[in-house]
């Protein structure tokens, strides 16, 4: 099978290799002459995928193979005894049911990974788990069938037989085991120079011609393989921006770059990463003064980590059509500022666990201070109007009720200062505490049947007062007129009552004992 690693002619044209008709067991061999650590698999089919099929592996350049993965439409009917459910082992031959369906009828993709994600592996690259492969073999056990009444597979019948169109087989071979230094510079640390890629370097297997950009040379042990030309220590192609002067050949970047390069920087400095050294770090972002080969290139982000996504990372570079500013904090939900390093209008409380970075105000907007932030940006406390109390100002002091959008946000008891036993009135409906046969919001209405009494209703008049002292057994009595003046009096007038006398009041008529106020009425003469 030539051009493998391939994906389209010399004209452009998608090529593939087809079995021939009528066949059913069909072999396809990937001898890669070199040992690779073997990741994934990837082969895409022109028709449909078969119905029963194997990937083995060799370790020992084809003399002994070993099965590593089934894969069938129905594994315990085809290849009964083989496991489909993992068990957890990493080196456990399974098989595999998503990938033999007859949907879809073209381009559909058989995939085998090494390493099943959710089988935890303490070092993926142990030579126990990846081993060393010099070749890989898939086996088409069943195919669809050439007419359908001679297939023995009870799915629909197909008209034709699988064709193989394997992409990047073994592609996962980033570095050749057993990776030599040689060619034009010897010693030098240049990729394309080793057994296993400069195999790749070939045209066809068996062929000493290479692909475009290789050049024939000697390998370690005196055989003919392809490789670039090193230029002193730093590989031809391997351009790091002066972070690195180390790379390794990636068929895949090679392929991508058409077949222009495929060189990976490895081991970036100064805080870079990337193919070539060009991008910044996490937590770190292009800085636009510095130049990109300068050390200086990527500059630490300043963002606070409670406040921002990602624990503090930042805008790598500028890309205005997707709003990325380098050096960009992005902030989280409720937070703001250039740092993120502050709650939002409306909220309080930055802190690193929480998703939102901080938590929305708890205010009650009759209660708060208008114009400002509701409430207090570290404690939480709500800002509240001046009769307005309480952690949300939800409530109102005492002697106020009815919360309200007012200026004060609660309005004055006003309780009766007589008809109620306090000033201390419901905050719902203003309700003052009424002594009894008083009624009304502020106590100052008497319930049917009932009258209030004046403060003088029991009054007892100086004038038929009895006197005191033997000289003034009966006191003089003044008459006053209350034509053109103040009437301050009550009665006909006054009592004349000179130093040394005294006076008798008979009250005789109080209803019930009780506290009472007695009340002098008295002028000077």
């Amino acid at each position: 099978i030539e051009n493998v690693i391939y994906l389209s002619g010399p004209h452009g044209q998608r090529t593939w290799w087809q079995s021939e008709n009528g066949v059913e067991r069909v072999s396809i061999r990937l001898d890669l002459e070199g040992e690779f650590h073997f990741t994934h698999l990837i082969m895409k089919f022109k028709t449909f995928r078969p119905a029963a099929m194997l990937v083995e592996r060799s370790a020992d350049f084809g003399r002994s193979w070993k099965v590593y993965r089934y894969f069938a439409y129905n594994c315990s009917k085809l290849f009964p005894g083989v496991p489909v459910q993992p068990s957890g082992l990493v080196d456990e031959v399974l098989c595999d049911q998503r990938y033999s369906e007859i949907e879809p009828s073209s381009h559909g993709e058989v995939i085998f990974k090494v390493l099943d994600p959710s089988i935890p592996v303490a070092d993926p690259y142990s030579p126990s788990i990846q081993g060393a492969w010099p070749g890989v073999l898939g086996r088409w056990c069943r195919g669809m069938g050439a007419d359908g009444a001679t297939s023995p597979s009870p799915r629909p019948a197909a008209r034709h037989q699988p064709a193989g169109e394997p992409h990047q087989a073994a592609h996962a071979g980033r570095q050749p085991a057993g990776h030599a230094a040689g060619g034009a510079a010897q010693g030098a640390s240049c990729w394309g120079v080793g057994r296993g890629f400069c195999r790749l370097g070939l045209e066809g297997l068996g062929s000493r011609s290479c692909i475009p950009r290789f050049g024939v040379g000697v390998l370690p042990g005196g055989e003919l393989g392809c490789h670039m030309p090193c230029h002193g220590a730093i590989p031809a192609g391997c351009d790091c921006n002066e972070h690195s002067q180390r790379c390794h050949f990636d068929m895949a970047v090679y392929l991508a770059t058409g077949n222009t390069s495929g060189a990976v920087c490895d081991g970036c400095q100064h805080n870079t990463m990337g193919r070539r050294c060009h991008l910044c770090k996490p937590f770190y972002y292009r800085h636009p003064r510095s130049d990109i080969r300068s050390p200086t290139a990527c500059a630490p982000c300043d963002c606070d980590p409670a406040g921002s996504l990602d624990g503090g990372a930042c805008d790598g570079h500028t890309d205005v059509a997707l709003g990325m500013i380098a050096g960009q904090c992005r902030c989280k939900e409720n937070v703001a500022g250039p740092r993120c390093d502050r709650c939002r209008h409306g909220a309080y409380g930055l802190s690193h666990g929480d998703p939102q970075g901080c938590q929305p105000c708890r205010c009650d907007p009759r209660g708060t201070v208008a114009g400002s932030s509701p409430c207090d940006p570290i404690s939480g406390d709500c800002y509240c109007k001046r009769f307005v109390a309480g952690r949300s100002c939800s409530e109102c002091v005492p002697e106020f009720w009815g919360l309200s959008y007012d200026v004060g946000g609660c309005r004055p008891c006003a309780c009766d200062f007589g008809g109620a036993y306090n000033n201390r009135c419901s905050m719902e409906d203003g309700a003052c505490p009424c002594r009894p046969h008083l009624m009304g919001r502020q106590c100052d209405q008497v319930q049917p049947g009932f009258f209030c009494a004046p403060l003088d209703y029991y009054t007892y008049e100086a004038e038929q007062a009895t006197g005191h002292g033997h000289d003034h057994p009966q006191l003089p009595e003044v008459v006053r007129d209350g034509v053109g003046r103040m009437v301050t009096w009550t009665g006909s007038g006054f009592a004349r009552v000179r130093d040394g006398a005294g006076l008798t009041f008979r009250v005789d008529n109080v209803p019930y004992p009780m506290d009472y106020e007695l009340l002098l009425r008295y002028e000077p003469e």
